[in-house]
């Protein structure tokens, strides 16, 4: 069965070890009502402990209690509030990996090398700069050839043809064998002749063959560079392609980590701010607790458990009521003796608002229990009243007559002590004073119910 936060005070308040608490575990026992009752039991551990080091053991295993709810420690004896520095530490953390993240890099970009450079070069000289068609019949090998074929035949036409026409003339050369021989040396001259425009033409075309084949070999280098170029720019686009991914990586990273970064910070305000809104409403909380304590014992002289721990009395003991009168006697005191417990009227006079106390004080000899009527006649005079005095303690008579009993209505002149007796049973309430500082009464609904049923002062005693 999970415990609840009253579960936890009513455990406090039984082991009287409320008080021990920080309003740093208090913050947090309402919230984690466990921690609380775990909290509760380590401190036990520590008052019952009996060596310094079972105490310090069991304040080491309260605050890694802390420290697992809350984040915090309570430092050697439990009352302060250290953060472990949860969130801090790990902003740390992250600044320093942010602070240490380093540029983007990437390997470099591939280059392109054109190994066919120095060849496209060549070629592209050997073609633009190829000198002019020309052709001499004596500088071709060919025409050497045909003229000594065609000569070699001529000159055996030419024997052939004078031998012939000799024999026809009984061996004798004569002008017709000579005309023969003639004809048929000029026959292969002609043939000779003939064969230059042909190879002329020869020539001129390898000339021209030659130029197609170096415009070829150059077309197939610069097909085979592009080719190379073209693998160069698909690397490249891979390249970028890759470097592109790693740099969205990069920053991907990089803003995950700001991400976190502005996460931890934002946890680690709102928790501060939680924590300071719980001390706040902690504190309106317990002021409230007190005003309320405070409200119910003026009302009835009643203060439960719950009231007198708001109002920093023992819980649980018959004597609360006494505590509180007690407590209303220190607030006088310290009213009279110029503390915050009171605005009463001064006088410039006021020894002890000027920091001496000494025996011709009448404030320091008042606090020291001197009610005599020089004392009192002095206060008077300084500008404190009646209610002043008899709040710190003081129940004389202050100007003479029976100033001992008060008139209370319904019941005429009673006792102080029946009169408070009266108030607190919520018979009567107070509703000012008089010009004598006397308090002035009236009955309550429950007061004149009560006399209704025959209540009189005798049940008071």
């Amino acid at each position: 069965m999970p415990y609840s936060y009253e579960d936890f005070e009513r455990a406090a308040n039984s082991a009287g070890l409320m008080k021990n608490f920080s309003s740093y575990d208090l913050d947090l026992a309402r919230q984690h009502p466990e921690f609380g009752m775990s909290i509760l039991s380590l401190k036990q551990d520590y008052n019952n402990a009996k060596t310094d080091e079972q105490r310090l053991l069991a304040n080491e295993a309260a605050n890694r209690l802390r420290s697992s709810y809350g984040n915090y420690t309570g430092g050697s004896d439990g009352s302060r509030y250290i953060s472990t520095g949860l969130y801090e530490n790990r902003i740390d953390d992250m600044l320093g990996k942010i602070g240490s993240f380093g540029q983007f890099s990437y390997a470099d970009a591939p280059t392109y090398d054109n190994r066919y450079a120095s060849q496209q070069q060549m070629l592209l000289e050997s073609i633009l700069n190829r000198p002019d068609f020309s052709w001499s019949k004596e500088q071709d090998p060919n025409w050497a050839s045909y003229k000594k074929q065609y000569l070699r035949e001529g000159e055996r036409a030419t024997a052939n043809a004078l031998a012939q026409a000799s024999a026809a003339s009984g061996g004798r050369p004569s002008s017709y064998a000579v005309n023969a021989a003639t004809q048929a040396g000029d026959y292969y001259a002609t043939k000779l002749s003939d064969k230059i425009p042909e190879l002329y033409q020869q020539a001129y075309d390898r000339y021209r063959d030659e130029y197609s084949r170096k415009l070829s070999d150059l077309n197939a280098v610069n097909t085979q560079e592009q080719m190379d170029y073209a693998k160069y720019l698909d690397q490249l686009g891979q390249y970028n392609t890759d470097r592109q991914q790693a740099y969205n990586q990069y920053l991907n990273d990089y803003n995950m980590m700001q991400t976190y970064l502005d996460n931890l910070r934002g946890q680690s305000e709102t928790d501060y701010n939680r924590g300071m809104a719980a001390q706040q409403a902690r504190q309106a909380a317990d002021q409230q607790a007190f005003d309320n304590a405070l409200a119910l014992y003026q009302l009835s002289g009643y203060v439960p458990d719950s009231g007198a721990n708001a109002l920093g009395l023992a819980a649980g003991t018959p004597t609360a009521d006494q505590a509180y009168r007690e407590f209303q006697m220190q607030q006088a005191a310290a009213k009279l003796s110029g503390g915050s417990g009171g605005s009463g009227r001064r006088s410039s006079g006021n020894a002890a608002n000027s920091g001496g106390a000494t025996a011709d004080d009448p404030v320091a000899r008042f606090q020291a229990g001197d009610y005599s009527s020089e004392v009192i006649s002095q206060l008077l005079a300084m500008g404190y009243t009646e209610a002043d005095l008899r709040a710190a303690g003081y129940a004389g008579n202050t100007t003479g007559g029976s100033r001992n009993e008060v008139g209370v209505p319904g019941y005429g002149t009673v006792s102080w002590d029946d009169a408070e007796k009266l108030e607190a049973l919520g018979m009567i309430e107070m509703v000012g004073t008089d010009s004598k500082g006397d308090p002035i009464y009236r009955r309550t609904v429950r007061g004149a119910n009560q006399q209704k049923n025959g209540m009189n002062l005798n049940l008071l005693k």
